[in-house]
């Protein structure tokens, strides 16, 4: 049994269509959720306080994704975290968006003690407010 041409066409259509309308569904839900809310729950970045360390670390990308040093005082409190890859991931974001005062900035023991990356954190405060003065209080 021969196929109408017109039938033909519709199946071809859909062929291609159908699935790339699926996935505009699966992406537009996707993008569906709630704007990014602050570390202190008030702001913008609710994934730095999950309990996920990998959700902490997009969460730092995404914060290095923004360009924005506005931002980099929330990443203070993760230099003493309890997972050293989301340590890492902090200071590296926070060298990145220094610029070119990464140089300058204060040595970090990612396997120090928690008093040594407390220390350490503060130290980080004293170096990124002589760079930028007034921007973490």
């Amino acid at each position: 049994m021969k196929r109408h041409p017109v039938n033909e066409h519709l199946l071809q259509s859909l062929r291609w269509a159908l699935p790339l309308l699926i996935l505009v569904t699966i992406c537009g839900q996707g993008c569906q959720t709630s704007s990014l809310i602050v570390s202190d729950g008030g702001g913008t970045w609710p994934g730095l306080l999950n309990p996920d360390a990998a959700i902490r670390t997009q969460t730092i990308h995404l914060i290095q994704q923004t360009g924005n040093r506005e931002y980099v005082p929330l990443l203070f409190p993760v230099l003493t975290d309890e997972d050293r890859w989301v340590r890492y991931n902090a200071r590296a974001v926070i060298l990145i968006l220094s610029g070119s005062h990464a140089e300058t900035a204060p040595p970090f023991e990612y396997l120090g003690s928690r008093k040594e990356r407390i220390e350490s954190q503060l130290q980080h405060v004293d170096w990124w407010q002589s760079l930028f003065p007034g921007s973490t209080s």
